[in-house]
């Protein structure tokens, strides 16, 4: 009864090995697999009927039991006047038949069919005839939350370096916006700290920012990496003259178990050393912090994870910045180089904002008295930035169904 997620014991057909060996016991194969499974589920056709199938059918049957009461009243009568039998049959039979309305099913697929013409005006593609009126009939709207409610364009919101916390404007891989420190812009070359904070999300990343021929942004690469490249364009930090003044070395690679990915870059006559990744694994690798003016200073651990769960409530996702300065002679970097006597730079704290199309949809929604639900695998406190953000109602605490508690039915 383990939720699938949970079988940490099991590895699943079509799974990447990226590293390591093992032994398994194969306990199921074909069908029996997860994969199989799905396949079997999506050639599985359920023929589900819809409001108006329901009382067609109704309205069918009451059709047919008023016309085969008036057919035998009808021979009845006839046969105690006296008529012949056989005539009194072909004319209940002639009733019956002309009492039916045969032009009901072409009347009602002219209908949808009207309907159907209507929502592709607004961009609405319709399948099947009767979804129009299931439509119609909605209470219920169940929609996933990442590209369809939000724009699948993670955006950095909030900076904390050297001790203060900046605002970052603008929506998307869009460069417009600033990052600003109580309500004005911040010049980075007036806050050392901001400036190796941005510089540390744009060299250690592996995404790439372009215009595309149209004059939009187009990014290559994770969104999370994209969002702190477009922070550090935002600050007017260039991606290419960044890494042409301090060239790349040698990489460690992100890695799910290690949760970090640090870059070596020359910066004459040293090296150095910039790491991105979880806070606590790097809060537990930080001797010191950089101050605002550049100077080295203890690092407060609690002040940092006091500023990671205020993130945390605004619904961002937040990740830490560390470097480390190492010796002219350095063209490798190990695994040694990054597990102490880091310095603590700062935070990025980021977030997949909504699609403003999407905020008046659910508003148009909850006018209309359809009641929306949110579906995302994301943490519950982001979930419930997001859902309040686009204007979903949260009235109490069980608002939100999570994990196990969710069933299906």
């Amino acid at each position: 009864d383990t939720a699938l997620a949970d079988r940490s014991n099991l590895a699943f057909a079509g799974t990447l090995v990226t590293n390591g060996s093992g032994e398994a016991v194969v306990w199921a194969t074909g069908d029996r697999t997860e994969n199989g499974n799905i396949a079997r589920l999506i050639a599985t056709s359920v023929d589900t009927s819809t409001p108006l199938t329901r009382k067609i059918a109704d309205f069918s049957h009451l059709i047919l039991w008023i016309v085969l009461g008036l057919a035998a009243v009808t021979f009845i009568v006839g046969v105690a006047r006296g008529e012949r039998g056989a005539d009194m049959f072909m004319a209940s039979v002639a009733l019956a038949v002309g009492a039916i309305p045969e032009g009901l099913p072409a009347a009602v697929t002219i209908v949808l069919a009207i309907g159907v013409s209507r929502m592709a005006t607004r961009g609405v593609i319709i399948r099947k005839l009767p979804a129009v009126e299931t439509l119609g009939s909605t209470t219920v709207i169940c929609t996933d939350k990442t590209g369809t409610l939000t724009q699948n364009q993670m955006t950095v919101r909030k900076i904390v370096a050297g001790g203060h916390r900046f605002d970052v404007s603008g929506s998307g891989y869009e460069p417009a916006g600033t990052i600003s420190l109580d309500g004005a812009v911040a010049d980075i070359d007036a806050h050392v700290a901001l400036r190796e904070t941005l510089l540390g999300g744009l060299l250690c990343n592996e995404s790439r920012w372009e215009l595309e021929s149209g004059g939009r942004p187009a990014i290559q690469g994770d969104p999370t990496e994209a969002a702190m490249l477009i922070a550090a364009y935002k600050a007017g930090l260039d991606q290419q003259a960044s890494k042409a003044t301090r060239p790349r070395l040698d990489m460690i690679p992100f890695d799910s178990a290690q949760m970090f990915r640090a870059t070596l870059h020359e910066a004459s006559p040293s090296r150095v050393v910039y790491k991105v990744g979880a806070v606590e694994r790097l809060l537990e690798r930080c001797t010191d912090a950089l101050a605002d003016d550049g100077s080295l200073v203890p690092l407060d651990r609690d002040d940092v994870r006091r500023e990671v769960e205020a993130m945390a409530r605004e619904g961002l996702r937040v990740l830490g910045l560390a470097r480390r300065h190492l010796g002219p002679d350095h063209r490798r970097l190990e695994h040694a180089h990054v597990r102490g006597g880091l310095t603590w730079l700062g935070l990025q704290g980021m977030i997949d904002p909504p699609r403003p199309e999407a905020i008046e949809a659910v508003r148009s929604c909850l006018e209309a008295g359809i009641a929306v639900k949110m579906i995302t695998g994301d943490h519950l406190v982001t979930a419930r930035a997001i859902a309040t953000k686009i204007g979903l109602r949260l009235s109490s605490a069980d608002a939100a169904v999570n994990g196990g508690d969710a069933y299906t039915g």
